[in-house]
């Protein structure tokens, strides 16, 4: 047990930027200096040594001067440098130490997305994406706009205009949007709006809930949007949180019928009255003619509360001579996009427009989404020990990555009859012969069976064999193809247990394109991250808040009216003060309070409140241990330290067994918030004494 009892100490991280601390690596507070006083000077007599030089304690650190029977504290005089402070108290004999209020701050931190760092629209380092070298900085402000995030809550979603969606990818489909009054597969318009089986979205080109992607636009505009965050694979988008709905208006992934673009608006216009929360569509599309009913489909969008998002055009062209549709309709809810170069420069095919173009966003080496099938899948059959090469059948369904464990059942070439019982919940074996491929596929899954492995009845060896396809998209089970030999080796030990690998393979499952399509969809994933922190604003407002905070470009200038690039950052913070604007006016009341101020005067800056999900104008509101104490309920009586939790931080405990130097180790691993109480148990030894503190961060 401990002979003292331990003490908390609360303090944050502060995450502020990169290049800012590689240019000042001993940044400070300006007029401010951290004092200790010797061991024998009490609060009297440090107060009487600052007294003597027309200083005080702004900040007195109780339980640590408590600890180390010594004050320490905070000495703040604006009208004095920190290295007066300094040269006056250091020849004070009562003074034990006095430095400068040093700045501590993070690096930003980056998604585990392992394609991250391809995404120079994202976070511009000057990195060679795509074989070109870009420049420092010319980017969205990506990692420190998520920093100042408001929470999760509410869904937010944004469609996508364009040549379908490959609802099967693994950066895609966690972020689809789901119609709750739809019943998947069943033929039936289950919620009465028209549109049968209309689960994540519809083709008005073909008329068919199958938006399966006729070329790779349309999945690659998507992952810009909104590609899942933060999952350890691919990309992730510029609102990794918003929902994506799939507007397909192609049918030969090429041209797209205003007829079906029209449809696509008015399902979408539909979908918001009912109550879905879109707040964009993305039109990475156009063309020269004009149509007064395309722009009353778009004037109906802004009446809805939609924005549209619709790219200048790569004609090289100045679209305020020769018009391009829809980006050119005088139409208020329209955002025009130009596309942007690595080098913070206007793409040599973008069109431009000084009063038709509103700003560019990254348009150059985009690197994003593509159809699994245009990519490639990982695939393997494994029985015991052996492990047999395979590929997939053309749209065939996938596995995880450790693949469909079961046992393996003869069946024949897939006649109806041939598949025993034993296969409902297993694999089915089939050989190949006179049945189409998907003709044995739908028979193995109306047996019940969870993958098929198809094996060939000739000698050729995998690569030599055309592609082997079951004909078009569909909720496929996974489907392989073998050789001759590995199939009848297979067929000879059965029944028996194995392993079908059918995944996709994320290095494969993405591609770099360029365009003022590729542009767009940043702008669109920015429309709905604006929507996530100001959920009240109007879609004039919403607009204008993203315009009227653009990165100026110099190149830009005169070839669009915000004659800048898309800025993340600005759009959450519009005062730049490293507080967000929602933040502020929620608990602030405006925008007046600085970050470094403290409203409540509890201690804690205004940053250090917003960072702890904490009241500033609550002083008994601030991050702190709730509770702590020895646990007899757990083996060996371990130190439970308590403490609430909000959503979107990263805790971290951290211990040490003095208040002298800098021996602090952390004590587990960081905790994600869950809003919720969280436990954090110190096992020990927990002899003679140990200290805690208590740190948070943005995830």
């Amino acid at each position: 047990m401990r002979s003292t009892p331990p003490i908390a100490i609360f303090w944050l991280w502060l995450a502020l930027p990169l290049q800012h601390l590689l240019a000042n690596p001993h940044a400070h507070v300006e007029g401010e200096v951290l004092v200790t006083f010797k061991p024998d000077v009490g609060s009297t007599g440090a107060k009487n040594a600052l007294k003597q030089h027309s200083l005080e304690l702004t900040k007195h650190y109780k339980w640590i001067s408590w600890n180390r029977q010594r004050v320490s504290g905070v000495v703040k005089r604006t009208d004095r440098s920190t290295a007066e402070l300094i040269a006056k108290l250091k020849a004070d004999p009562r003074v034990a130490s006095v430095e400068p209020n040093y700045i501590r701050r993070l690096y930003a931190s980056v998604p585990n997305d392992p394609e991250f760092s391809k995404l120079w629209g994202l976070e511009n380092t000057g990195q060679t994406v795509n074989s070109s070298s870009g420049t420092n900085g010319a980017d969205t402000k990506f990692i420190p706009a998520w920093k100042l995030a408001r929470p999760a809550s509410g869904e937010v979603v944004v469609g996508v205009v364009d040549t379908g969606m490959d609802i099967t990818h693994p950066d895609l489909a966690a972020n689809l949007w789901i119609n709750p009054g739809e019943i998947a597969g069943n033929g039936i318009d289950d919620d009465g709006n028209g549109y049968t089986d209309d689960i994540h979205g519809y083709d008005f080109a073909d008329d068919t809930a199958t938006i399966t992607d006729t070329d790779l636009h349309g999945t690659h505009v998507a992952g810009t949007i909104a590609a899942a965050g933060k999952n350890g694979i691919g990309v992730i988008g510029v609102n990794y949180r918003a929902r994506l709905l799939a507007l397909k208006a192609s049918s030969n992934g090429d041209s797209l019928p205003l007829s079906a673009v029209l449809e696509a608006f008015n399902y979408a216009i539909a979908l918001k009255q009912r109550g879905v929360n879109i707040v964009a569509l993305n039109a990475s599309f156009g063309g020269p003619s004009f149509s007064a009913s395309e722009q009353s489909a778009i004037e109906a969008l802004r009446d809805a509360g939609i924005l549209l998002c619709a790219a200048a055009g790569n004609d090289t062209i100045d679209n305020d001579a020769t018009p391009s549709y829809p980006a050119n309709y005088p139409v208020s809810n329209i955002i025009s996009v130009a596309a942007l170069t690595q080098n913070n420069g206007l793409a040599g095919f973008s069109n431009y427009g000084a009063s038709s173009v509103d700003l560019a966003a990254p348009g150059v080496n985009i690197h994003s989404t593509q159809p699994v099938s245009a990519g490639g899948l990982v695939s393997s059959v494994a029985v015991g020990t052996v492990s047999y090469s395979a590929r997939n059948i053309d749209f065939s369904g996938t596995t995880t990555p450790q693949g469909l464990t079961r046992q393996i059942y003869a069946c024949g070439i897939g006649n109806t009859g041939a598949f025993p019982s034993g296969v409902s919940g297993n694999i089915a074996l089939i050989q190949r012969g006179s049945l189409n491929f998907s003709v044995k596929v739908t028979n193995a899954m109306n047996a019940g069976a969870v993958a098929a492995i198809v094996y060939d009845n000739t000698t050729n060896s995998l690569g030599a064999a055309s592609p082997w396809t079951l004909g078009g998209g569909g909720s496929w089970i996974p489907a392989l193809h073998i050789t001759q030999a590995d199939g009848e080796a297979i067929l000879a030990q059965l029944i028996t247990t194995g392993t079908v690998v059918c995944s996709p393979n994320p290095a494969l499952a993405y591609q770099f394109l360029s365009g003022t399509s590729m542009a767009t969809p940043h702008v669109a994933g920015a429309v709905a991250f604006a929507a996530m922190k100001f959920p009240a604003e109007t879609v004039s407002q919403r607009k204008t808040r993203i315009l009227s905070h653009v990165t100026p470009v110099g190149a830009l200038t005169g070839k669009m009216t915000s004659g800048g690039r898309l800025n993340l950052l600005a759009i959450v913070d519009t005062d730049a003060d490293g507080l967000p604007d929602w933040w502020e006016s929620e608990n602030l009341g405006g925008l007046a309070q600085p970050a470094g101020g403290d409203a409540d005067g509890d201690g804690f800056t205004n940053l250090d409140e917003f960072l702890s999900a904490t009241h500033p104008g609550n002083a008994g509101s601030h991050l702190a241990f709730s509770s702590h104490a020895v646990s007899t309920a757990l083996p060996g009586n371990p130190f439970v330290l308590t403490f609430p939790s909000v959503q979107e931080r990263i805790y971290r405990v951290e211990w040490s067994a003095t208040l002298n130097g800098n021996s602090w180790s952390i004590l587990g691993s960081p905790i994600p918030g869950t809003g919720s109480t969280m436990q954090v148990v110190d096992p020990g030894p927990l002899t003679p004494r140990r200290f805690y503190r208590l740190g948070v961060m943005p995830d």
